[in-house]
Formats: structure tokens, C-alpha cells, sequence
């Protein structure tokens, strides 16, 4: 009988080959995933509008604008680099940026909770506090996108030290 399958079972498989080919594909998907700089500073421009939004008095449409912001640039970020909601990988990308990501995020939470606490406050302060938030994500964006390429590209480089 014919065999249609590309299995070709009796040439022995070049393992440094074949490891070295996984490498040059997982830098290659490193590569991918880089963020140019102006998604960086879009993201940071619309988490300081939803912080503003958040404590400002009559500012729904800043919030508005940062969510569905934020949204919008989150499903352009997967249409461009490929990585679907449906892979489980896309978080794993957070976690390897993880200490730049954890500190943004704190900053982050800790901005939208002093805006709610200060209702009363002077406006002034609702901007600072939404423009550093804002430039704390524009600034550290950039920081866990490469810690996170960094340590996807060398995966499978340090797997192999095991």
C-alpha cells in the first residue's frame, strides 16, 4: 500500500538541527510581538482618561473614550500579532514582563482608587494623579514588552541548560 504522509521515519531526525530550528522560531515570534512606541503611548494616554473619567465630576465621555480605547486597541494588538484570545500563551506574555506589568497595574489601581476617594478634591489633583498613571504605563509599556520578548526568545535556550 502507498503512504501519502510526509513521515519520512527512516532518516534519522538532527536533533542540534531541530533544536536550533525551534530557536530561530520562538526568536522569530519574540520578534512579532514587539510593540511599536506609539501603542505604548496611545495605552498610556487612555488608561489617564479612564483615571480621569474615573474621579472627574461630568466626565463620562473620558471614561468612555479610555474603555472602549483600551478595548479597541487590545483587539488591534491581537489582529497584528496573531496571538488570539482562544491561546492559552497570551498571558504567559504578561507574566514573563511580569515585575514592569505588576508595578503598572499597582500604580494603575492605586491612581483610580485615589480619585474615588478624593471626589471632593480640586480637579488638579484628579489630573495628577490620571497623568501619572498615564505616563507610569507610557514608561514601563515599553519595559515589560522587553523583559517579556527577552525571556520568550531565550526559553527554549535555557530549557536546554536543564
Amino acid at each position: 500500500m502507498e503512504s501519502h504522509s510526509n513521515d519520512h521515519s527512516s532518516q534519522p531526525v538532527d536533533p542540534i538541527a531541530a533544536f536550533q530550528l525551534a530557536n530561530d522560531a520562538q526568536a522569530r515570534m519574540a520578534a512579532r510581538v514587539r510593540s511599536p512606541w506609539w501603542v505604548h503611548a496611545l495605552r498610556g494616554a487612555l488608561v489617564a482618561a479612564v483615571v480621569f473619567g474615573l474621579g472627574a465630576p461630568d466626565s463620562t465621555a473620558w471614561m468612555l473614550l479610555g474603555v472602549v480605547g483600551l478595548i479597541a486597541l487590545s483587539r488591534r494588538r491581537v489582529r497584528d500579532t496573531g496571538v488570539a484570545h482562544a491561546n492559552p500563551d497570551r498571558w504567559r506574555f504578561l507574566a514573563l514582563g511580569a515585575p514592569w506589568t505588576i508595578i503598572a497595574f499597582g500604580v494603575i489601581v492605586a491612581a483610580m482608587v485615589f480619585v474615588v476617594a478624593v471626589r471632593d478634591e480640586p480637579l488638579w489633583q484628579v489630573a495628577v494623579a490620571a497623568g501619572t498613571a498615564g505616563a507610569v504605563t507610557l514608561v514601563l509599556g515599553p519595559v515589560a514588552d522587553a523583559a517579556a520578548r527577552r525571556r520568550m526568545a531565550g526559553d527554549l535556550s535555557a530549557g536546554a541548560g536543564r
